[in-house]
C-alpha cells in the first residue's frame, strides 16, 4: 500500500515487486485481504504492476 503525504490515506496499491513502489518511500506490506479491500474501495491501481489484474479483480 502506498500512502500519502498525510500517512492516513492510501495512494495506491502496487505489488511487491514493484518498482514504482520501491522508489517512492511511501509504500507498507499488505495483506492480499487488505489489497483486494482497497481495491474495491476504488484506491488506485499502479498502471505498472497492475496489482488488481495480479489478484483477479477485472473492471
Amino acid at each position: 500500500m502506498q500512502y500519502g503525504l498525510n500517512r492516513s490515506n492510501i495512494d495506491a496499491m502496487h505489488t511487491g515487486d514493484c518498482w514504482a513502489a520501491a522508489k517512492s518511500g511511501r509504500c507498507r506490506p499488505a495483506t492480499r485481504q487488505q489489497a483486494l479491500d482497497a481495491l474495491r474501495r476504488q484506491v488506485r491501481a499502479c498502471p505498472h504492476c497492475r496489482p488488481d489484474t495480479a489478484l483477479g479483480i477485472l473492471e
